[in-house]
């Protein structure tokens, strides 16, 4: 009977080499004949302590993460938390002073980030006169314009009467810083608003001073006596020579009833004679012949082809329109004549000098053609149209032109002298007009200058007139009126600004 194969077991004796754990001595010199092989799956030597060095580095970077994202987030120890404002601090737009809040964000008019300012305090500060939302709390230039920063005292500025101007209030400045920018005031006063008013006018002949001659038949001109214009013609003077078959004719009918009514007939025609020739004579007068050429007819007993044209009036000859050997009309204007001894001048009013014109106005005109030459005399006429292409109205006046100076077509100035009732006026340098609202600065005792609305009427040289808002003799402010006027926006500015934090304003 065959016994089972057992493998032999190795109990190493106690004390032996074996018991440390360590291989026994057959293992270290070679495994003795039948003895296991080594577990390859068993770790490495030191294994173990590489494992334990990698999780304590880990905790550590663990801990220095969190002690770092706490002191970056966590409250500051005896603080605020660090979105909110410190004291005396606050946030505004650089652009627009008026938004004031009391933590960082975007103004939300122009978009731009807040920018943290300190709160305005009982000391001393710095700002610019021409832009007043630079404020510093030292000396320095203004980063925009460059102007020196002026020192500002605290509480200084703004009065109890804020002015009815949006974003303007009463404010006061030194006598010193006055007499050092040039203020100059000027009283609201009642006066005729206006000295003259200088006008464009040129002269033009007196209308009812024209004589257009022209013809009542048709003929030939045989020959001119006036052949250019600007002649002068004396009245009665011959101005053309006229071939006209239909004048010719009715003097033949005349001349013949004028025979008939000389000779003897039968009872009772001597009546109807006399009509005839009442009716021919009645024929050349209404065709235009002359009274001297129908007394020759009546003297000579003899028709003419040649019927001399007189100048109706003394003048000159402004137009010509005929020339020799020409068929005229009824319709064809043969000559203009003018008399020049009175002349006109029409002027042009803008729209906006109609008020201030009228008839009866006195006024004087020169031309630069005459130097040293003036003429006197009243508006007569203003038109009732307004030209729609120049945008004018036109004034007319007579002036006395017997030495024949003045000449149609002739440029000068006309003066119109002012005149009207009374009324409140300032000078127009006082007057700071924005689009929106015209307002002025009133000069108050002790240095105080506050805003005042007014509205505007009628101008005229340096002056406008004021409808409400000033009453005679008040004081306002003529010159430098733009640096009061910056003042007064800064302090209304710093005004919102420390009123912004204690009226809640941190949610704008």
């Amino acid at each position: 009977m065959t016994r089972p194969f057992r493998s032999p077991s190795f109990a190493p004796a106690e004390g032996g080499p074996g018991a440390a754990g360590a291989p026994p001595a057959a293992a270290s010199h070679g495994a003795a004949p039948g003895a296991p092989a080594p577990d390859p799956s068993a770790p490495p030597p030191g294994a173990r302590l590489m494992n334990v060095l990698r999780w304590a580095l880990f905790v550590v970077l663990v801990v220095v993460a969190a002690v770092a994202i706490w002191s970056a987030v966590g409250p500051k120890p005896g603080g605020k938390p660090a979105a909110t404002a410190s004291a005396g601090e606050v946030w505004l737009c650089p652009m627009h002073p008026q938004i004031v809040q009391d933590r960082p964000g975007e103004c939300p008019i122009c978009g731009m980030n807040l920018e943290k300012r300190a709160a305005p305090s009982a000391a001393t500060t710095y700002l610019c006169p021409m832009h007043p939302q630079i404020v510093q709390d030292r000396p320095g230039e203004c980063p925009i314009c460059g102007m020196d920063l002026v020192p500002k005292e605290a509480g200084a500025g703004a009065s109890s009467h804020a002015g009815d101007v949006p974003g303007l209030t009463t404010i006061h400045v030194s006598p010193e810083r006055v007499q050092l920018i040039g203020v100059r005031t000027a009283v609201a006063a009642r006066r005729p608003l206006g000295g003259e008013r200088e006008l464009v006018g040129f002269i033009a002949p007196d209308e009812g001073r024209l004589a257009r001659v022209q013809l009542r038949v048709a003929g030939w001109v045989q020959s001119l006596a006036v052949s250019r214009e600007g002649e002068r013609v004396a009245a009665g003077q011959p101005l053309l020579t006229l071939y006209s078959p239909e004048l010719f004719q009715s003097e033949q009918e005349f001349l013949i009833e004028l025979g008939a009514g000389a000779a003897p007939g039968a009872p009772g025609g001597m009546d109807h004679e006399a009509g005839a020739l009442a009716a021919a004579r009645r024929r050349l007068q209404l065709l235009g012949l002359p009274e001297d050429e129908i007394a020759r007819l009546e003297r000579t007993r003899e028709a003419s082809t040649r019927v001399a044209i007189r100048a109706p009036v003394a003048g000159t000859v402004l137009e010509r329109g005929v020339v020799e050997g020409q068929y005229v009309g009824p319709d064809t204007p043969l000559l203009t004549l003018a008399d020049l001894t009175r002349v006109w001048v029409v002027a042009d009013l803008y729209e906006q000098d109609l008020a201030h014109v009228r008839a009866g106005d006195r006024v004087r005109f020169v031309t630069d053609a005459l130097p040293g030459r003036r003429w006197e005399g009243r508006i007569e006429f203003v038109y009732p149209t307004v030209s729609t292409e120049s945008r004018t109205v036109r004034a007319r006046l007579t002036l006395d032109n017997r030495d024949g100076l003045l000449r149609p077509g002739m440029y000068g100035r006309v003066y119109v002298a002012g005149g009207g009732a009374p009324t409140t006026v300032v000078p127009s340098e006082a007057v700071i007009r924005t689009g929106e609202v015209d307002y002025v600065f009133l000069a108050r005792a002790d240095g105080h200058f506050e805003p005042r609305r007014v509205t505007l009427g009628r101008s005229a040289d340096d002056w406008l007139e004021i409808l409400s808002g000033l009453a005679p003799g008040d004081t306002v402010v003529a010159s430098a009126s733009f640096l009061i006027d910056s003042e007064s926006r800064l302090e209304a500015a710093i005004a919102g600004m420390s009123a912004a934090p204690s009226g809640g304003h941190g949610g704008h």
